[in-house]
């Protein structure tokens, strides 16, 4: 397989598993289409679920000609089993609760297969939030959570049946192998999308595995989840970059002295907002800081680290947690790299 293919291969697997877009115009089709049995392929492709930018993955047992599929071994829907290409890429699939119990031997996506999934998704997160100790494998380099804006309650504009689908052995397709069942092979893109939109895009990817009404009870008590899997995603990509023992603000400390104590934590129901992570400091203070803001990370000093957090956690209201010329050199900092001051400061640090 050449490395042309390999990559995009890579790209929709991730794509179908966490919503995440596609590179390039949207295009006619599905982005990506998994087939549990190929006999389906026929159906899929005269519903005009296929189209040029369509990566179509079907089952191979080496009997007859799967185009326009790509072939594949083993599955991507069951717990602890593996998919391959034939070739020279594997991916793992965990359940949730299982995982910390598992060995990661390359890329792995975790799954919440069912409600003790979830409750163990949730227990990581309290732990999280109320200690600051995130798991270790999720924030391990490798590893993707399946389904994240269905799991933390976030908004997926671009999730829907445009970007991904599965057809289970029985024809039914799905926008996750744990979600709700939008229709079958041999609907239309037009009718499955309308079906999505009625029902809600945490129920498209989740509905199949645990009662809705215990998923929705359980978002509306944790509005920092979003947060949460934010703050994964930024220590696991500082992870793979040899950065690692990191806090994040928020998440059981704050690095600035007095916040915590302060009750201020704006911060923590808004995943858009950039993250301030650090490194126990040192005997002399120091330490290492950064920011990750949206998909760019930047390593800064602790003062700069100490007056985002702030701003982020009081809506601006910073009072006397913070001297006024440090406000100013954040927002210089902001300034130099093109990035807009998340948050307003209520009363500007030139009138301090």
């Amino acid at each position: 397989m050449n490395m042309t293919a390999r990559a995009r291969l890579k790209q929709h697997l991730i794509s179908w598993a966490t919503a995440a877009p596609l590179a390039g115009p949207a295009g006619a089709g599905v982005g990506t289409l998994v087939l549990a049995d190929a006999a389906h392929i026929p159906a899929v492709t005269a519903a005009g679920l296929v189209g040029p930018r369509t990566l179509l993955l079907a089952p191979d047992d080496g009997t007859g000609d799967l185009a326009p599929a790509v072939g594949y071994q083993g599955s991507l829907t069951e717990p602890g089993d593996e998919f391959s290409n034939g070739q020279d890429f594997f991916l793992q699939t965990h359940a949730y609760a299982a995982s910390p119990f598992m060995t990661v031997f390359g890329p792995t996506v975790i799954r919440v297969f069912d409600r003790h999934d979830f409750e163990a998704f949730l227990a990581d997160a309290d732990r999280a939030l109320a200690e600051g100790v995130f798991p270790e494998f999720l924030i391990t380099s490798s590893v993707l959570l399946a389904d994240p804006a269905a799991l933390s309650g976030a908004s997926d504009p671009a999730d829907g049946p445009a970007l991904r689908l599965y057809a289970d052995r029985n024809g039914q397709l799905s926008i996750s192998p744990t979600g709700a069942v939008l229709g079958t092979v041999d609907e239309s893109l037009d009718i499955l999308t309308e079906r999505f939109a009625r029902t809600g895009s945490g129920a498209a990817a989740l509905d199949a595995a645990l009662p809705a009404g215990a998923r929705a009870e359980a978002l509306r008590a944790r509005p920092f989840l979003a947060r949460y899997l934010e703050a994964v995603g930024a220590l696991r990509s500082l992870m793979a970059r040899g950065a690692t023992g990191l806090r994040v603000s928020g998440f059981g400390s704050r690095l600035t002295p007095g916040l915590a104590e302060s009750g201020a934590g704006a911060d923590l129901a808004d995943p858009a907002l950039p993250i301030v992570l650090y490194a126990d400091s040192d005997p002399g203070g120091e330490g290492e800081a950064y920011i990750v803001a949206g998909n760019r990370l930047f390593a800064v000093d602790r003062r700069a680290a100490q007056a985002l957090e702030c701003l982020l956690a009081t809506s601006g209201e910073t009072g006397d947690l913070v001297p006024a010329a440090e406000l100013d050199q954040l927002v210089d900092l902001f300034s130099r790299h093109d990035l807009p001051l998340p948050v307003a400061m209520r009363v500007p640090a030139a009138a301090r």
